[in-house]
């Protein structure tokens, strides 16, 4: 190998050098990007913001992969193996509810069922769950969460994120952007803008006002499943964020549909017309297991 000395060697001009960095970094996987922040899969790219701002990972008792190991083998042990069933896939994800409720629920899908389990990752046992035979399925509807055009649901939310974004400001003292902060932006109508997935099994009936009414109505003839808040933030390699993926969930299932299931790609209204209820529960993740302080459900 040759040296070159730039002491005794011959003058070198480096006023019209370019320095070039190569992406030769082998470990850096390709969904990742350059600032270490994942990038949105394909089906995510249509998201202008990515929900669940204001959250701290840490603070869910499911963000400790143990946890959620035990909990899957819980219910395997419990619900699988008791019905004669195999495992295909396990996911994490959340479930909203008819009356437009975020729900934590272990989604377990086995050859025969899909069960949707409503688990205590604190005491570590099994709450409730839903067993669906994969052959009562009638209809899968696959897209983006969208509430109908007359709803107040996105304008309340969108209050509710510029009041809070003020009392965030104020708090923290950062009293020169307070300004900024208490912008007209802050207060504009917010959506959903995040996609998701229905199971139908209702042969295309309309629900009954009975229980279309009925905040206590239980056996809805339809399943409507969204990514966890942990697929956002959660650090891990791509297989780990996979268990809360509602897509990958949605690909797995495909695979198990019966022939006459009818799979399309369409918007999916979540009839939330004034949404205060909702408002509060979802904004606190009430319908997830976290530290609350002393308190935590």
């Amino acid at each position: 190998m040759e040296e070159t000395c730039l002491d005794d060697g011959l003058a070198v001009n480096f006023e019209t050098a370019t320095l070039e960095i190569a992406n030769t970094d082998p470990i850096r996987p390709a969904t990742e990007s350059t600032d270490g922040t994942p990038k949105r899969t394909s089906t995510s790219k249509n998201v202008c913001n990515v929900p669940f701002t204001h959250i701290d990972v840490q603070t869910f008792f499911t963000d400790r992969n143990e946890v959620v190991e035990r909990a899957i083998n819980d219910c395997v042990e419990r619900l699988i193996k008791e019905n004669n069933d195999e495992l295909v896939g396990s996911w994490l994800l959340t479930e909203i509810s008819l009356w437009d409720t975020e729900k934590e629920r272990l989604v377990l899908l086995s050859t025969n069922a899909l069960y949707s389990v409503k688990y205590d990752f604190i005491s570590l046992k099994i709450l409730d769950f839903n067993r669906v035979p994969v052959s009562l399925l009638d209809t899968v509807v696959a897209g983006e969460l969208i509430y109908p055009s007359s709803s107040l649901a996105p304008r309340l939310s969108g209050l509710a994120e510029g009041v809070s974004s003020i009392i965030h400001c104020a708090v923290r003292q950062e009293w020169s952007s307070v300004a900024g902060c208490s912008g007209f932006a802050q207060f504009e109508p917010r959506k959903r803008r995040m996609p998701g997935i229905r199971l139908m099994w209702n042969r295309g009936q309309p629900l009954p006002l009975a229980k279309k009414w009925n905040p206590f109505a239980k056996d809805i003839p339809w399943l409507t499943y969204a990514s966890h808040p942990l697929f956002w933030y959660k650090a891990g390699t791509e297989i780990v964020k996979t268990r809360f993926d509602i897509d990958a969930f949605q690909t797995t299932l495909k695979s198990l549909l019966p022939r006459e299931c009818s799979v399309v790609n369409l918007p999916i209204i979540v009839e939330n017309y004034c949404g205060l209820g909702a408002l509060v529960h979802n904004r606190n993740g009430l319908g997830f297991f976290k530290i609350r302080g002393k308190v935590s459900f």
